[in-house]
């Protein structure tokens, strides 16, 4: 279970204190899909890199498993969000010099628990889960917006994370592109019972989830539990 408890995030601009996030609590269960919505500057991204490890609230906590991040150390958060969280950011972040594959490989290199050709079964494994597995060799010069989300998709699953975090995973692709982005990670979630965490303005894309938690001005506005 991932629990936020009493989330404050300020950041310091010059001499003015911008206040994100203001009291938020959330409890996210294990294999559960929990979308996160609301109007730009509400706090969301914010709110996902602190429950996925990224950065650290200015104050409350975030606890994995009734451990709190942000007492761990930085090699212990990096080993969180290398071995139980996969991360997928609206830009991609895919190394050009790369492959598709080469990309997907990289954070079990990192943690360097497999032997390598493990590691390459594994990450072909995941390009086909994506429907990438023939553009596998491809550099990301040489893919479709559609296709780098699925490798960065691919990439953030490789490790066999119990925690998937999305940060508007469809909000740089058209529509129809972004349909087949949602449809594949609501199979996805069913098909490995991890935890989906994701922000989005999509309302098509929330309304797969289990949970809908609306922040405004840094609050959760409302939440909504779907049946």
């Amino acid at each position: 279970m991932l629990e936020a408890i009493d989330l404050r995030k300020t950041y310091r601009v010059g001499k003015t204190i911008l206040p994100v996030l203001q009291g938020v609590s959330l409890r996210i269960e294990q294999g559960a899909f929990v979308a996160i919505t609301g109007p730009s500057g509400a706090g969301k991204s914010t709110l996902l890199h602190l429950l996925a490890g990224l950065d650290t609230p200015t104050s409350g906590e975030v606890r994995w498993e009734n451990q709190p991040l942000s007492r761990m150390s930085d090699a212990q958060r990096a080993l969180f969000r290398n071995q139980m969280a996969g991360i997928v950011f609206q830009f991609y972040h895919l190394l050009p010099e790369l492959t598709a594959l080469e990309n997907v490989m990289l954070p079990g290199s990192v943690g360097g628990g497999l032997p390598r050709h493990e590691l390459r079964r594994r990450a072909l494994q995941c390009l086909e889960q994506v429907g990438l597995a023939n553009r596998a060799q491809h550099k990301p010069n040489a893919l479709s917006g559609g296709e780098l989300q699925r490798a960065a998709i691919a990439r953030a699953l490789v490790n066999e994370p119990q925690l998937l975090f999305c940060d508007e995973p469809t909000g740089n692709l058209d529509t129809q592109t972004g349909a087949g982005i949602t449809e594949l990670l609501a199979g996805l979630h069913r098909s490995r019972g991890m935890s989906l965490v994701l922000v989005t303005h999509e309302t098509e894309l929330a309304q797969l989830a289990d949970q809908r938690v609306a922040l405004r001005d840094g609050q959760i506005e409302e939440k909504i539990t779907q049946i």
